[in-house]
């Protein structure tokens, strides 16, 4: 072996970075979220119109946090089904929480029908994955 080789590193390793990995897209979602929750008098738009963009942002938002966390959950070598619940409990808690911390936050508050909104977020995102993984025989 040459001094400039490089020695080849264990699967072991390069699949526990991997793993690791995983984890971020998650967390970073969760950061992003927790500031927005976080941000006093947050407005999209006007009226009802404002009402509506949040709520449909609520479900984009917690579906991908339960996507992220499918995909991370998976990278520990977990079989989708239990990957899928134990994704969609991380992401339904995170809601929780979520709309327990807004009612600190001035001119914020929590609401029940908020985690109800993000759960069908969550519920979505995870049918869909699994359809898509179904067919692509992940299963």
């Amino acid at each position: 072996m040459h001094l400039w080789q490089e020695t080849p590193r264990p699967l072991a390793d390069t699949l526990q970075g991997v793993r690791i990995l995983a984890l971020l897209p998650p967390v970073l979602l969760a950061a992003i979220i927790w500031k927005l929750s976080d941000t006093p008098g947050l407005t999209i738009a006007h009226g009802a119109l404002d009402t509506l963009l949040r709520k449909l942002a609520h479900v984009f938002a917690f579906g991908l946090l339960a996507s992220t966390c499918v995909v991370a959950v998976r990278a520990q070598g977990v079989r989708l089904s239990a990957a899928l619940v134990a994704a969609a409990t991380i992401a339904l808690v995170y809601a929780i929480v979520d709309e327990y911390h807004q009612s600190f936050v001035p001119t914020r508050h929590g609401a029940i029908t908020d985690v109800a909104i993000d759960a069908l977020g969550i519920g979505i995102a995870s049918i869909v994955l699994l359809k898509v993984w179904s067919r692509r025989g992940v299963v």
